[in-house]
């Protein structure tokens, strides 16, 4: 419970960016679940890291979950087209064109206003990672936001 209360909001934030609203929750609570059953999670010396390394892993689980899901309705359900009343946005959709590992470094980088070395140290990778990671992200959201 203290771990929850310390971390929990963050984490949800995080997970929000990673696979929405909807799920987010559920990814943040699947993910301190798989922390706190884990063997090693007694010698964990950085819980936070741990964490989100764990949220990232469940984000991942999630969208490939999801991914088969739509892929069994959409072969078992016919295809109804709906024009949508709202306009979409073109950020959000963008972003769904990136992977989960590169939308933890941006929504890291630019939502929480962290450095690069510590998105490294967040994510348990290396600042070189970080950079690459960062760099397909900026190039896929300006090629398809034509910035």
């Amino acid at each position: 419970g203290e771990v929850f209360q310390r971390y929990g909001v963050e984490l949800t934030r995080f997970a929000t960016s990673l696979v929405g609203p909807a799920d987010a929750q559920d990814v943040v609570s699947d993910a301190f679940m798989a922390a706190l059953w884990s063997d090693g999670w007694d010698r964990v010396e950085d819980q936070r890291a741990y964490l989100y390394r764990t949220v990232v892993t469940q984000a991942r689980m999630n969208h490939r979950s999801t991914i088969r899901r739509r892929s069994r309705e959409h072969r078992a359900a016919p295809v109804f087209t709906v024009a949508s009343p709202t306009a979409e946005i073109d950020v959000w959709n963008a972003l769904a064109h990136l992977n989960v590992i590169e939308r933890s470094v941006v929504f890291l980088t630019y939502w929480e206003d962290l450095t690069e070395v510590d998105v490294a140290v967040r994510l348990g990778m290396s600042e070189r990672t970080v950079r690459r990671h960062l760099g397909r992200a900026r190039n896929t959201l300006g090629r398809l936001l034509d910035v």
